[in-house]
């Protein structure tokens, strides 16, 4: 079986956990060298444990602009070239009220989750313009797309990702350079507080808690959760040869939900419309 990654070196930020360790494990049973980072350096250093030799750690936070410098040179000074990097690090923000948001959290907000992946396109694509090639992946997400999917200040940066992510790619393209986002929907990760394990176990489509639910049939389509290995069969295929020919597009992984609200939900809907109307 021909390995999809072979000998290509991917670079992931906030890939100590959730989404960004998937991708590492997927690109590196697909054939690539993979440097994963992250604020928890115990943390890293155990996933490279885990994963074995074609994985490095380098400590990097992403709210520091020096250090996304130093990990992008520090990968490019050991392997020589940088094949697709995943501007990924992020967390949620829970600032749900416009009077609670204060110029503090809204820099952090926007450092975290627009400014790093600005920077980390910058730096890489020092080395890809030269190299003449690349794949920048950013994540982005469906709150990025449709309100009520996070709050106001999240859900801006991520529309600016998405944003971000076209207008960089036609920029980008004379240098054989594809910048696409990804836009996540509900994937169980930290976000949703139940970590990498789910009653013990990893998680997966065969824990009866992901599996069709109410719960999940009431917010989308396909009635099931969303794993990180949705995200990450995806980003396989945009650092892969398969996808030179894909750029400037954001990709939404969300079971459905933004597609609109099934013909029986909306039936209903409706028929209560109706039954109101009725009895005026």
């Amino acid at each position: 079986m021909v390995k999809r990654l072979l000998d290509k070196v991917v670079v992931i930020t906030g890939a100590t956990s959730g989404i960004g360790l998937e991708i590492a494990k997927h690109s590196i049973s697909q054939g690539a060298e993979v440097v994963i980072s992250g604020r928890r350096e115990d943390e890293g250093k155990k996933i490279v444990l885990e994963l074995g030799e074609r994985c490095r750690f380098i400590k990097c936070d992403v709210l520091h602009e020096d250090q996304i410098c130093a990990l992008v040179e520090e990968v490019f000074s050991h392997y020589g070239k940088i094949d697709a990097m995943f501007n990924n690090a992020g967390a949620p923000d829970f600032v749900r009220n416009i009077e609670d948001i204060s110029y503090d959290k809204i820099k952090h907000s926007l450092d975290l989750l627009l400014t790093s992946v600005i920077i980390g396109t910058r730096e890489v694509t020092r080395i890809m313009s030269k190299q003449n090639s690349g794949s920048i992946v950013n994540t982005a997400s469906i709150a990025g797309h449709w309100g009520g999917c996070g709050g106001s200040v999240y859900s801006a940066a991520k529309a600016g990702v998405i944003h971000f992510s076209k207008v960089t790619s036609l920029e980008l393209a004379k240098y054989n350079i594809r910048v696409n986002s990804i836009s996540p929907g509900a994937i169980v990760t930290e976000i949703f507080g139940v970590g990498q394990k789910l009653s013990g176990e990893k998680l997966s489509l065969s824990d009866d808690h992901l599996k069709s639910s109410e719960a999940f049939n009431d917010f989308q389509p396909i009635s099931r959760a969303g794993l990180p290995e949705d995200i990450a069969n995806l980003a396989v295929y945009l650092a892969s040869d398969e996808s030179t020919f894909v750029t400037g597009q954001d990709f939404v992984v969300d079971g459905g939900l933004l597609a609109g609200r099934p013909l029986n939900v909306a039936s209903e809907s409706f028929k209560k419309i109706n039954m109101s109307l009725k009895s005026i």
